[in-house]
């Protein structure tokens, strides 16, 4: 009888062991999970701004290479901004370290470049941009981030239509810019304008509807301000449309349509901010 009781309290000795072990793998899963999430959060966050200020050395880099001067100020203020996210950038112990370490080294000849071809000049900016957004689909997708919250299902609406949006709006900052610093334009520079219009109307319009609607099923979630953006975007595609497409010579100023534009993109990243602080928050 003590042997048969000793058996069963080895079994339970063991079983709690087990269990015990079990419970603590579990716990430090979660934790890993946890660490993963938010070093995932930090590189959007990081992603976010890279990408704005990237957009804003585009649109002003341009406006200078057309001959407006008064840009330049501006200009040297965004690249010392971008130093500063690439410095952050650096720190980074990311699972994407081959995507980072080619954004790193793309900026690196980018800010030494005295390029004065517009032309490449947009088209490198564009690249890195893109690239950047590419990191930025991936890193947002590698896990769940709403670890299942319906609440949180919003999410893939803000790394795609919402930043797309952002990209073609800031694609028209630039080209804008540029027109209005020359004065004028060519018909090939109003096709592609008229392209990026298109594009930037149908992606902000596909956002706001998705994210009202979510919002109208989780109003609890609520931390857009949507209406207000959509005027501010409607505004900025009329602004387009009457200063850039409906004339071969424009007269708003560089500085001006800059600002217009910049008030647009603002909105859409507002939208990725909003995300972010939710995500933060959890």
């Amino acid at each position: 009888m003590n042997g048969f009781n000793g058996l069963l309290l080895a079994a339970a000795a063991t079983l709690i062991m087990t269990s015990l072990l079990f419970y603590s793998l579990h716990r430090r899963l979660q934790r890993q999970k946890r660490q993963h999430i938010q070093l995932n959060i930090q590189q959007l966050a990081l992603l976010r701004a890279l990408i704005a200020g990237l957009q804003r050395h585009r649109g002003l880099s341009n406006g200078v290479l057309c001959g407006d001067a008064s840009l330049s100020q501006d200009l040297a203020t965004a690249r010392q901004g971008l130093d500063q996210h690439i410095h952050t950038a650096q720190a980074l112990d990311s699972t994407h370290r081959d995507a980072w370490h080619s954004l790193i080294d793309h900026w690196s000849r980018m800010r030494e470049g005295r390029s004065s071809d517009q032309a490449n000049n947009l088209a490198q900016h564009h690249l890195i941009i893109r690239n950047s957004i590419f990191l930025m689909e991936d890193v947002a997708s590698e896990i769940d981030l709403s670890e299942g919250r319906a609440e949180l299902g919003y999410l893939p609406c803000i790394w795609r239509e919402v930043i797309q949006a952002a990209e073609w709006a800031g694609q028209a900052r630039a080209l804008g810019t540029g027109i209005a610093a020359a004065g004028q334009s060519s018909a090939e520079q109003r096709v592609r304008m008229r392209f990026l219009y298109q594009k930037i109307e149908l992606l902000a319009g596909t956002a706001f509807a998705t994210l009202q609607h979510h919002s109208d099923e989780h109003p609890q979630a609520n931390g857009f301000r949507l209406q207000h953006g959509q005027q501010v975007m409607a505004d900025f595609l009329a602004c387009i449309q009457h200063e850039l497409l409906g004339q071969e010579k424009p007269l708003i100023a560089a500085k001006v349509y800059f600002q217009r534009a910049t008030q647009a993109i603002d909105e859409l990243l507002a939208l990725v901010d909003a995300a972010l602080a939710q995500l933060q928050h959890r």
